[in-house]
């Protein structure tokens, strides 16, 4: 409060006249018109303050200036007391402070606060010493002693200045009545009429129009209730100004250059001998380019001449000689500049030195010539036809050509005569004073912390500023300040190793970090780092003066930023809120960004480069709308759908012991993909033991059940879910897979139909009813639910398998083939639609696409069972191939049964018998409940001639497998092997009793009546079976080889074509088996 009531009580510029080192104690100058103290609103408001008066007159005379002020405050809140405290500061070289009254108006009564004998206390304090500024002001310091809320505080003092640098001009500015209310200001001014002053008003006052009264020259204002001038909101430093009034006497800009032109020109003189003659020769033989020379003159002053201001005396304008500062190794602004100047001149550079204000450059060109706007010189140097900004009291400008323009507005070149203003702003960078580039590796999953690099690259002064505040730390502090700037500018990063360069050759600054990050994925995204544009733009104004005013840009500025993400292989990701990348200028400001995924790497690439200093106010609202727009199209990377934990993931999660159901759930499914049922069933028993009502838990159980052959028990937790759950579809469409799996279509279907009339959109029940009416011989609807749930975005991979058997059994191999393209078109994040593509087109007989099919799954990654599938597709006389194969596929997984058991045949098929043996006997101790591994051992046993110890392994194996369909395996098996036939009748028998009208089962019965000689009974169940698949290709077949059989070669051949039409490869498989047409009989007989 106190520094505002006096920025009022005291007018701009007040600066200068004579010697006196104490205030004065002296009535008001004779031609001060007193003005009356108004009196005070009979109710105070809120304010702690109410300034009834603020009064300024002024007398100017040539060389002479005096500034008279009157102010009165009413103390309204304890708060207020503060304006009690009354500093008045004068220059003693050019100025005489005169106190004319200090006095406390309680009521009717005025206490003389000068009579009752207080004195003011002076000081002189440089209050800019931590910018190494000394100004020689003093400053007078009274407390009014007794002042309380509800006293008018009432002052009036004056300052004569007389400043010999002038040499006779006056300049003077008032009535700044901008930051409180006023209830009564004023201002006059008066000087003599033959002298030639300029007054000016700015717009937020009334004009002024001189008045000449006899001898003398007025100009005069009074308001009444002034109110605090409101700023437009974004405006430039112009419009800020507000209330003002300027005086001056200078007839223009080439007036006051002229003033101080010689000033420079007798201070830059370098003298003929002595040290700062030998510096200058120094210069002059290392280099003969004038860039070199300048680079060197002006290494000089800004490197071995320290700064320091001196203000006092004479010292505001005129600068020290260069060989004094040169001895003195300090010097000012001007100081450096005269130095700077005679070196350029004696190196025969064009050079002259230039005034700028640092404060109100913008609008410079809007005031009244004066020098007391200017508070800075630099030199303008002209080299090659560049023109170059040097100024003497930076550091660190090594190079002239990395020197950017100052962006001061305007500056008054220091010549002798025509000086004019020269704009004074630079071109938008062309080259990012800031480059950032951030890498974020979460390859290893994007549930742990991702490895972190980053870097920012710093350039221009931002670069030596931070170059020179950590240089001014202690390592440890220095450490310190590096980590929290990253955590401040990325909260994602938590940095283990920093560093900071400086490179004095380049003029950039490099900080370095490397670490790590924990990436946020709660929402099932990734908000990329820094990546975000625009912003909250808010360009609204309030009423008031000025509302048009343009809006101010950070200018210049030029940032980029570079984010990569490396995510897990196979991850798709990278979708973004935004349609398009960002090309775009708003505000004044360049936006660009772009956004790449490719190989697992998100890239993102943005910049902001603002193009001019301003914008103008009709652009304000479309620019709002734009900024806001930008700044709501984030860039996030989406985690895929059904995403699964990588392994290192996986190995993290079962590294901890989980405390919910839902860490049971991830911890048994973990197991479960690895192959480890018992540990599954155990997580997810402890689910269900937290919370026997989950649907999650029991269906999981249900789940792990289910794959281990208790078909019961999934049931039984099934039917458990939809009583937890009943409004959850889930588990009744489980219960209709089983019931599916089990031969129970009608049961499924009818099942499948409730679930779908309550939610028709339950897609993964659509698509278990479309195998339920494929598995019931409705292959029209079957294909018409599968196209449903396509349709509606729901892609498991067996609806295409499904409609793939579907067409293969109608004999249309294009649309086959169309559906594994689609397989291998679809996002590569997972491999299984690949080697669903190759399952199909082997089927068809395209064992090449296949084998592309399952590479391109194997450089996605490398799983057991695409090694499998491999394995198993290869031609069977390709032992090599197979067995590295399965090799391969043991390597990733050595616990996976069925490559066990398909390295078992690979040896049966060499005749490897004891090795296959050990092999089987391998995957039934890792599958105690599996027939598979039993089946085939006796299947090798009977090759072997073994047949007592063949038929134990099958009596074993049939009492694990009491599923139909187990059953109608075991007797395939046995059939296509061609022994323990009666064995494998007995099988199929068994399981047609259980699923009379199973295709799939007479299927199998019928080749075992073809291998058995029984050819009637083979035809009749291959009716059975194509009546119940239409267009199976393997039923077909056999029905074409037992016509053959029977010598009908017409029959024969039409069943063979339709077969080879649906599946090219039944033949090699029939073949396989050791059956043809032509071996029909000859196999029987065996």
């Amino acid at each position: 409060m106190h520094k505002a009531f006096w920025l009022l009580a005291a007018s701009f510029g007040a600066q200068a006249a004579h010697a006196a080192d104490k205030p004065v104690i002296a009535p008001a100058p004779s031609w001060v018109k007193p003005l009356a103290v108004p009196p005070a609103p009979a109710k105070p408001d809120e304010a702690a303050v109410r300034i009834l008066l603020s009064d300024q007159q002024i007398s100017l005379e040539p060389g002479k200036r005096v500034t008279y002020s009157h102010s009165a405050v009413k103390v309204q809140t304890p708060q207020g007391l503060g304006v009690g405290n009354i500093s008045l500061p004068w220059n003693p070289e050019t100025d005489i402070l005169t106190v004319h009254k200090l006095v406390i108006r309680r009521g009717d009564k005025a206490i003389d606060v000068l009579a009752s004998g207080q004195t003011f206390t002076v000081a002189r304090r440089e209050q800019n010493m931590e910018i190494a500024t000394l100004d020689g002001v003093l400053t007078a310091n009274i407390q009014p002693e007794g002042l309380e809320v509800g006293d008018i505080l009432e002052t009036e003092f004056s300052v004569e200045t007389s400043d010999p640098v002038l040499r006779g001009h006056v300049e003077q500015a008032g009535a700044s009545w901008n930051m409180l209310p006023v209830q009564q200001a004023h201002i006059g001014v008066r000087w003599p009429s033959t002298m030639k002053v300029a007054v000016r008003a700015t717009s937020a006052l009334p004009a002024l129009k001189p008045v000449k009264q006899g001898a003398f020259t007025t100009v005069d204002l009074a308001l009444s209730n002034i109110e605090p001038l409101p700023v437009p909101a974004g405006a430039p430093l112009r419009y800020r100004v507000g209330r003002l009034v300027e005086i001056s006497d200078f007839a223009g800009w080439a007036d006051a250059a002229a003033l101080e032109a010689p000033l420079y020109g007798k201070a830059s003189a370098i003298p003929a001998k002595g040290p700062l003659r030998d510096e200058l020769e120094k210069i002059k033989a290392a280099s003969a380019d004038p860039k070199a020379r300048a680079e060197a003159a002006l290494a000089l002053v800004q490197q071995r001449v320290r700064y320091v201001a001196l203000l006092m005396g004479v010292g505001g304008l005129t600068p020290a000689d260069a060989e004094t500062t040169w001895s003195r190794r300090y010097g000012d602004c001007k100081a450096k500049t005269a130095m700077l100047l005679g070196f350029l001149h004696e190196l025969g550079v064009e050079a002259d030195p230039v005034a700028v204000s640092t404060v109100y450059g913008d609008g410079m060109d809007q005031r009244l010539p004066m020098v007391a706007l200017f508070n800075h010189v630099l030199v303008r140097a002209k080299v090659a036809g560049k023109t170059y900004w040097l100024d003497g009291t930076r550091t660190g400008d090594a190079s002239l050509d990395r020197i950017e323009t100052p962006s001061f507005g305007w500056g008054l070149p220091l010549l002798p005569t025509g000086a004019t203003l020269v704009r004074i702003m630079p071109e938008p960078l062309a080259i990012p004073n800031e480059v950032v580039s951030i890498e974020l590796d979460a390859h290893k999953g994007v549930s742990l912390p991702a490895s972190a690099k980053a870097s920012i690259i710093l350039r221009g002064d931002g670069a030596l500023g931070v170059s020179l505040g950590l240089a001014n730390l202690a390592p440890d502090a220095r450490d310190r300040a590096l980590r929290e700037y990253w955590r401040g500018r990325f909260d994602v990063l938590d940095p283990t190793n920093v560093t900071a360069t400086y490179d004095p050759k380049t003029g950039e600054e490099t900080l370095v970090l490397e670490g790590t990050a924990k990436m946020d994925w709660s929402k099932g995204r990734y908000e990329t780092d820094g990546t975000s544009l625009g912003w909250r733009a808010d360009f609204t104004r309030q009423p008031g003066p000025n509302t048009d005013a343009p809006f101010q840009v950070a200018y210049p500025y030029y940032s980029k930023l570079t984010e990569r993400v490396l995510l897990p292989k196979g991850f798709t990701g990278g979708k973004t809120q935004t349609k398009d990348d960002v090309n775009q200028t708003v505000a004044g400001v360049a936006y660009v960004r772009t956004t790449r995924m490719a190989d697992d790497v998100v890239t993102v690439e943005k910049s902001e480069r603002s193009l001019t200093p301003e914008f103008p106010a009709k652009d304000a609202p479309a620019a709002q709308q734009a900024l806001r727009d930008l700044a709501d199209q984030a860039i996030y990377i989406y985690k895929p759908q059904g995403y699964l934990p990588t392994e290192a993931e996986r190995d993290a999660i079962l590294a901890t012991t989980p405390t919910d159901v839902n860490g049971f759930l991830q911890r048994g499914a973990i197991l479960a993909s690895r192959g480890d049922k018992d540990g599954a069933v155990a997580s997810f028993e402890r689910a269900v033991a937290l919370d026997p009502r989950s649907a999650n838990a029991l269906m999981a159980r249900a789940g792990i059940r289910e794959q281990r052959g208790d078909k019961a028990g999934a049931e039984q937790d099934l039917k458990a879910a939809q009583a937890a759950a009943p409004d959850d579809d889930r588990p009744t469409a489980a219960l209709a897979e089983i019931a599916l799996q089990a031969g129970r279509t009608q049961e499924a279907i009818t099942s499948l139909t409730t679930v779908l009339a309550k939610n028709p959109g339950n897609l993964v029940a659509r698509g278990v009813m479309a195998r339920a009416k494929a598995a019931a011989g409705d292959q029209e609807g079957a294909l018409a639910d599968a196209t449903t749930a396509l349709a509606a975005g729901f892609q498991p991979v067996d609806l295409r398998l499904l409609r793939a058997n579907i067409y293969a059994s109608q004999g249309k191999t294009d649309l086959v083939a169309a559906e594994a393209a689609t397989l291998e078109k679809l996002p590569r994040d997972d491999a299984y639609p690949l080697v669903a593509a190759a399952r199909i087109y082997d089927n068809i007989g395209r064992r090449t696409d296949a084998m592309r099919a399952l590479d391109q799954a194997l450089a996605i990654k490398p799983e057991a069972y695409t090694y499998l599938n491999r394995s198993d597709i290869r031609d069977r006389t390709d032992f090599t191939g197979r067995r590295a194969d399965l090799d391969a596929s043991l390597k990733l997984n050595p616990k996976l049964v069925n490559t066990i058991i398909a390295k078992g045949n690979l040896e049966t098929d060499e005749k490897h018998y004891a090795e296959a043996i050990a092999l089987y006997g391998q995957a039934a101790a890792l599958a105690p409940k599996d027939f598979s591994p039993l089946t085939r051992r006796g299947i090798t046993y009977a090759a072997m001639g073994d047949a007592v110890r063949a038929e134990k392994e099958f009596a074993a194996a049939r009492t694990l497998a009491t599923h139909p369909m187990a059953l109608n395996n075991m007797c395939w098996e046995k059939a296509t092997a061609g022994v323990a036939l009666d064995s494998a009748l007995a099988d199929c028998d068994a399981a047609l009793a259980k699923l009379p009208t199973s295709g799939q089962i007479l299927d199998s019965r019928a080749f075992v009546l073809l291998r058995l000689g029984r050819i009637d009974e083979a035809i009749a169940d291959y009716d059975k079976a194509i009546a119940q698949t239409p267009g199976r290709a393997a039923s077909l077949y056999g029905r074409g080889v037992a016509w053959a059989r029977k010598g009908d070669k017409a029959k024969s051949d039409a069943d063979i074509a339709a077969a080879l039409k649906s599946s090219p490869k039944v033949r090699e498989e029939f073949a396989s088996y050791g059956v043809t047409p032509a071996t029909a009989a000859t196999v029987a007989a065996k």
